[in-house]
């Protein structure tokens, strides 16, 4: 395995250095953009890109002050194990500390993947040696990751982790896919690992967020008889209470769908967007909290018709939150949203692009600016593969 750790000599006090706002940080062969907004109202993206014929770097850039930082290196390896689904992140503690997570082969067999962990405290001028958060030691799945800040703005994490599922071929397996959980001091002392749901769905993304004292985690259950609901797991007062299903969307499906939820908070207020097919009608809902996610209002449905899920989230402001999606139109895959009032109102599904390459596609993903949203996403058909693009909403 190579590893790089970032040695820019060029680097300005604040961190890296700029370039045209014009220019995108993205290079040929890019692939599966993560996006998350600082405490500063700029951005951070992450991304793998090839580094050489045979190696992949996980790079991230940070968008301030209406520029791209020229593009740095996390990590380089020959093992990442690259999917479109389960793509690496990049979070923000604080405002020198960042932290990033991918997936590396730990085996042989296709589902014999580790979490790889790494942080920077000087803002990803240099790196951390990487650990995995679970300790298990099984050539098993690990994946999708959800990492966010705690009461007192430490990290903590959440993660399917597969040990219960060692002894199978892949799915087919002796256990059930976890939901683990798991803390880092502020000296990046881990905690201990703990699972908190004994049987979820394998392979659907999961997502979290914190509102002051209570923490919400939202990701696909899977139940014996295969129904296959979104649960709210919440954290009060430092103990996690029992998980309960959003809604009973009556979904009974043999495989996992690989389409997981998102949550958005703001002020106090909660929402959630999730795909369901129940009786093979495929949709996308949302719901609404305001009592920290004890409960959430029924759903309303927002899709076209031809929904394909890959969902995200954010609060436009008091009373409005954005959603978008994929929608199936012909032979293309459409990236679409749309404004959804917390009364039910909706406006009308704007399209952002439509677009060939199926699984290819990952999950596009945008962030609310002030005065403009950023999409990206990866065009498995281009030469350079993400694709972003600002839109006024």
């Amino acid at each position: 395995m190579k590893k790089y750790f970032i040695i820019i000599l060029f680097l300005t006090i604040a961190g890296c250095s700029k370039q045209d706002s014009g220019e995108l940080p993205f290079g040929n062969g890019s692939r599966y953009p993560h996006l998350t907004k600082t405490e500063s109202d700029g951005l951070l993206v992450s991304w793998f890109e090839p580094v050489d014929s045979t190696s992949f770097g996980l790079y991230w850039s940070e968008f301030s002050n209406n520029e791209w930082s020229v593009k740095s290196l996390i990590y380089s390896s020959d093992d990442f194990f690259i999917n479109w689904a389960d793509f690496p992140s990049i979070f923000e503690l604080n405002d020198s500390t960042l932290v990033s997570h991918w997936l590396e082969m730990s085996g042989k067999n296709t589902y014999n993947y580790d979490v790889k962990v790494i942080h920077s405290t000087d803002r990803g001028k240099t790196w951390s040696e990487p650990i995995s958060p679970h300790r298990d030691g099984k050539k098993v799945e690990h994946g999708f990751v959800s990492f966010y800040k705690n009461e007192t703005h430490e990290l903590e994490m959440v993660w399917l982790d597969g040990r219960e599922m060692a002894g199978g071929d892949g799915h087919e397996s002796a256990g059930y896919m976890n939901l683990y959980t798991t803390s880092f001091d502020r000296d990046f002392k881990q905690g201990h690992d703990i699972s908190m749901d004994a049987m979820v769905c394998e392979c659907c993304p999961t997502t979290a967020v914190q509102l002051e004292k209570v923490t919400i985690v939202a990701y696909r259950d899977r139940t014996p008889s295969e129904v296959r609901n979104i649960n709210i797991l919440r954290k009060v007062n430092g103990k996690w209470e029992n998980p309960y299903p959003v809604n009973e969307d009556g979904w009974i499906i043999p495989g996992c769908p690989v389409n997981g939820p998102k949550l958005a908070a703001k002020n106090g207020k909660v929402a959630i967007t999730w795909f369901t097919a129940p009786d093979g009608e495929s949709q996308i809902n949302i719901a609404f909290s305001n009592n920290q996610g004890k409960t959430f209002s029924d759903p309303i449905r927002v899709d076209g018709g031809q929904s394909q899920g890959r969902v995200d989230l954010e609060w436009l402001d008091e009373k409005t939150v954005v959603a978008s999606w994929l929608e199936a139109k012909e032979d293309y895959s459409s990236i679409v949203y749309r404004k959804i009032e917390t009364n039910g109102t909706l406006s009308e599904i704007s399209y952002v692009e439509s677009l060939g390459g199926g699984r290819g596609i990952g999950y596009p993903q945008f962030e609310l600016m002030e005065d403009k949203t950023l999409f990206v996403w990866t065009d498995p058909l281009g030469k350079n593969q993400i694709i972003s693009r600002w839109i006024d909403l």
